[in-house]
């Protein structure tokens, strides 16, 4: 019996729709002769085999072996050199047999570039994770190091907005603008106050209709408007430890109307340069061995039986770690977190190297470590 796993974290693919819509049967075949078929999301692989299309289009499939549970939607999924998902929903079930309709069918943009070496599962593990702390004091880590590092980001950051603010939060702070920050966890941006009108994202929060469900839109007007501010942008710094925490705000006020869109994106600059930062300076190494599932030039996959690195990385999805090839020395590498799914009682970790520890050579060893186990 295999079972459903859990996602804990999946970083968004970027997709195509498939193009070959009319000929799925076709593609399935090769598959099946290539690669094979599987459907998604379960702790082992489940093979399946396409077994024909009926009239009204619905795909008809057989299970090696039969999951303890079927949702009203499953996904058929092959990688060939690209990587391929097809949704069905689900219109019977009998035996190991699955008839479905297709709802979505997508394709990754970019192909692998080389395969991944599952040889060496056994003759290789990971140790010395270098991974976030998460019992940190959240008041020492929004001191003087905090301001620091965004004193100096917004001298290079924000270097041609130089009347932008940071403004830290205090029990005493409080504002209904500050209120919806927090709440909605998005920035607010008003490019006109006269008439109140946001800028038109849905990564930005409208705070048009809540400040006129509570009769305050004439008096926020007013009020800017005493101010001589025409334009605004309050951007929400949060900390993501084991809970989000509201610690700052980026702020720009101009007496003009509209605010450059390109400050919104400096400001996400901002914030993504400051919890790299943040969180480099609060790390600390667990010295424990993993074991690897597979690796190839470009990514690695490992079996995580630890909570500490399951936690740190909930905190921080980026790591280094020694890679140990038998009677090799180590290879320290940098990775970052693609995925993370919870497997029985271990958790599965599929992470992409972006750099190996040393010289041009380091690379070159690593490279010919895993063509030797092939």
């Amino acid at each position: 019996m295999i079972n459903r796993v859990k996602i804990h974290f999946d970083q968004e693919r970027e997709y195509v729709p498939l193009e070959a819509v009319r000929v799925l049967p076709e593609f399935f075949k090769q598959m099946m002769a290539g690669n094979g078929l599987f459907l998604k999301g379960y702790d082992s692989p489940a093979k399946v085999k396409f077994k024909g299309e009926r009239p009204d289009g619905a795909h008809i499939w057989e299970l090696e072996t039969m999951p303890e549970m079927i949702e009203t939607i499953f996904t058929i999924q092959a990688t060939p050199s690209f990587h391929v998902e097809i949704d069905y929903e689900i219109q019977n079930q009998k035996d190991n047999l699955l008839l479905g309709k297709a709802i979505d069918r997508r394709q990754t943009y970019t192909t692998r570039q080389d395969p991944r070496n599952e040889k060496v599962r056994g003759n290789v593990v990971a140790s010395n994770f270098l991974i976030a702390k998460t019992n940190i004091d959240f008041s020492k880590l929004t001191g003087v190091s905090s301001q620091v590092i965004l004193s100096d980001i917004q001298k290079t950051v924000l270097r041609n907005y130089p009347q932008s603010k940071v403004v830290f939060i205090s029990s005493s702070t409080h504002s209904d603008e500050i209120d919806l920050l927090k709440e909605h966890k998005k920035p607010i941006f008003i490019l006109d106050t006269e008439t109140f009108e946001s800028y038109n994202s849905d990564e930005v929060f409208d705070p048009k209709k809540t400040f006129e469900d509570e009769f305050l839109l004439d008096d926020k007007v007013n009020e800017y408007k005493k101010k001589k501010i025409g334009s605004y942008i309050y951007y929400p710094l949060f900390i993501q430890m084991k809970e989000m925490h509201f610690f700052a705000y980026l702020s720009l006020e101009t007496e003009r109307t509209r605010i450059p869109s390109e400050v919104l994106d400096l400001f996400k600059e901002v914030e993504r340069t400051f919890q790299e930062r943040i969180m480099d300076s609060n790390t600390h190494i667990l010295d424990i061995k993993q074991n690897v599932l597979n690796v190839s030039r470009g990514g690695v996959a490992l079996e995580i039986s630890d909570m500490e690195i399951v936690k740190a990385l909930k905190v921080k999805p980026s790591f280094t770690l020694d890679i140990n090839f038998k009677l090799q020395a180590p290879i320290r590498m940098a990775v970052e977190l693609r995925h993370l799914e919870e497997v029985n009682d271990f958790y599965r970790l599929g992470g992409r190297i972006t750099g190996v520890s040393g010289d041009k050579k380091a690379k070159e060893i690593y490279h010919s470590l895993i063509d030797f186990f092939n």
